[in-house]
């Protein structure tokens, strides 16, 4: 058995990266490490409220980063298009243009944060009865605020890793930067700092790994793609920006899914109610971590067999990867509705306990997620992404209507139950459905050329966008 593997992964060049860059993402798995031992220092050094706060800062800080105008993720499969063309120039020109206009989207939304911060009452926004945390409140937001500004451009060296299907090389100053925030929330602790000296800390380790990952691909990985000045294209930024709003209004649709929760709760209920939620979501998300190791890699895989006409191995690959999720994720997800409470109670505290219900919405939530994580990859490697915009705004309006009257009647259970209702209704099956067509060929027409299944796609116009995946970092 392990010789006919060996075998098929020397045939499969592509499963072979996909393969590698998963085994390889003990970058990711560190993170998750990091995370699971940080989590419980920070709740009982900062206490439910702050800690709640700082979540929730967090996340809904986060919402900012979609406006790129989804320049970054669509740079992953333009990347992958280089890639299967074998073209530096190609690459170089679509890099440059793409980390120079997201500097400048990122200068134009640091002078309006400038203007706007002042106006914004974050006491009342999370929920907070002391003046003295809602000022410490407004400063972690500003903090974050920089920090999501500056990875902005910096980030897009993950996206170019990515579109090589080099994984792994990310994969290294990821967790140079987990092992750093770790050591950074560890300082702040022994020496007594404020929420706010963690907050800093935290960002500066954070932001460590991404710069020393761009100085590293700019001077010896990938020098003939440098991002300069000149290879700026005024037509690819039409190009890139076109192509991008797909993209822009998925992201804006995901972000109201997935970032939204936090700040509902701390808003009605208060920032202390956010900590059980937020931790428990924690908790849940380890069932998929082995999904989240390989995801990335797949995804520019699927990119790179779509603009090779070979949808022969995608069907095969896109079946392999969805019983590995379900082989997985749904044991992992019983054991901790089982166990997760008890769990929860020892590893970060008796504050942070989950009522059963949430705890088991939330096993069912991540099995529902994992799946469509999936779906989502290969639609948007695919090119199939408009009518997933067009349905998960749709998802996200009847998200946060659902979430702020359920709240209301029954808490932090009720914007769960919001969440996994408008995501049935306009993620799962409409994606289920439109899935199903693509691996049936009803987009593409198969025509066999010399004994072999070659692809003919009805549109090629260019490789578009991605899904909004949700991110294992600790800011999430």
């Amino acid at each position: 058995m392990i010789h006919a593997f060996h075998a098929k992964l020397k045939d499969d060049p592509r499963l072979a990266r996909v393969l590698k860059g998963g085994v390889g993402s003990w970058g990711k798995a560190t993170a998750v490490l990091v995370n699971a031992v940080s989590l419980p220092i920070a709740i009982r050094y900062l206490g439910p409220e702050q800690y709640g706060f700082w979540v929730t800062i967090s996340t809904t800080i986060m919402v900012l980063a979609v406006l790129d105008l989804g320049i970054a993720n669509t740079l992953t499969n333009y990347i992958s298009r280089a890639y299967a063309e074998r073209s530096d120039e190609m690459a170089r020109r679509y890099y440059a243009t793409a980390f120079w206009a997201t500097c400048a989207v990122a200068t134009a939304l640091g002078l309006l944060g400038a203007l706007s911060w002042p106006l914004i009452d974050w006491g009342k926004l999370f929920g907070l009865r002391d003046p003295a945390v809602a000022l410490q409140a407004g400063m972690c937001a500003a903090i974050s605020f920089g920090y999501v500004l500056l990875t902005l451009p910096l980030g897009l060296a993950n996206k170019v890793m990515g579109g090589y299907q080099r994984v792994p090389v990310a994969n290294a100053f990821a967790m140079l930067s987990s092992a750093l925030s770790l050591v950074a929330i560890v300082v702040v602790v022994r020496i007594h700092g404020t929420v706010v000296d963690l907050m800093i800390a935290y960002c500066a380790a954070m932001l460590t790994g991404t710069i020393l990952l761009n100085l590293w691909m700019a001077l010896r990985h990938e020098p003939r793609i440098r991002p300069t000045l000149r290879s700026v294209h005024l037509g690819v930024v039409r190009e890139i920006m076109s192509h991008g709003m797909l993209f822009f209004v998925l992201q804006i649709a995901g972000l109201a899914v997935f970032n939204t929760d936090n700040l509902i709760i701390a808003h009605f209920l208060g920032a202390e109610q956010v900590t059980p939620y937020a931790v428990t979501w924690r908790l849940v998300g380890y069932a998929s971590v082995l999904q989240s190791l390989l995801v990335p890699s797949l995804w520019p895989a699927f990119s790179e067999a779509y603009v090779s006409h070979d949808l022969a191995w995608i069907r095969t690959a896109y079946h392999r990867i969805m019983r590995a999720t379900v082989l997985t994720v749904i044991p992992a997800a019983l054991v901790l509705g089982f166990a997760g409470r008890w769990v929860i109670g020892v590893w970060a505290g008796k504050a942070a306990v989950p009522g059963s219900v949430l705890l088991w919405g939330m096993c069912f939530w991540i099995v529902l997620l994992s799946i469509t994580v999936n779906q989502g990859a290969l639609l948007a490697a695919t090119q199939h992404i408009r009518l997933q915009a067009i349905y998960s705004s749709l998802a996200a309006v009847l998200n946060l209507i659902l979430s702020i009257v359920l709240v209301q009647h029954l808490g932090a259970t009720g914007v769960l139950l919001g969440t996994i209702i408008s995501y049935l209704v306009f993620i799962v099956f409409p994606a289920t459905w439109q899935i199903r067509q693509i691996l049936q060929g009803r987009y593409l027409h198969a025509n066999s050329i010399h004994g072999k299944q070659e692809v003919q796609a009805d549109v090629i116009e260019s490789v578009d966008v991605s899904p909004v995946l949700p991110e294992d970092a600790y800011f999430k």
